[in-house]
């Protein structure tokens, strides 16, 4: 009898964990989806700004998240609902995690453009002590200065 009764709830269970499954999958698409837009909006203005550095794109893509991010996230809480003061803790409306996907592939991105920029400066700052290192321990001698 207990047999019967697994047999029930299993079927149950592998359906619950099959739409939590595919709600994660359309999430994790999203993310992706937005990823790519972000990137292409930067190729886009990397294009369009050939004058001017790959950073200068960069943070236009940064602009324009954020105008974007305060319309969308405006009219969510003013227009769109749940009132974030008379209903807080309600669950996600699709419109709140569309605009949540949105945003984490915006910071995925901008991580990688943070990454992409702190590291090429990072090996300039660090060639730059090193080379002001090495000249420092030529006009030392025997922990005198050189006169010249």
């Amino acid at each position: 009898m207990t047999q019967c009764c697994f047999l029930r709830v299993r079927p149950l269970f592998f359906w619950f964990w099959s739409f939590h499954h595919r709600m994660a999958l359309a999430l994790c698409l999203q993310v992706l989806c937005s990823l790519c837009g972000w990137l292409s909006l930067y190729i886009s203005f990397c294009h369009l700004n050939k004058h001017r550095s790959y950073e200068w794109s960069c943070r236009l893509v940064t602009f324009t998240h954020g105008v974007l991010s305060i319309g969308l996230s405006a009219y969510i809480g003013f227009i769109d609902g749940p009132w974030p003061f008379t209903h807080p803790g309600s669950p996600n409306t699709p419109l709140q995690v569309h605009v949540l996907c949105l945003t984490l592939g915006y910071f995925i991105f901008d991580l990688g453009c943070i990454w992409r920029f702190a590291w090429r400066k990072s090996i300039k700052k660090y060639h730059a002590w090193r080379s002001r290192r090495s000249e420092e321990r030529q006009l030392k001698h025997n922990g005198h200065l050189k006169i010249h």
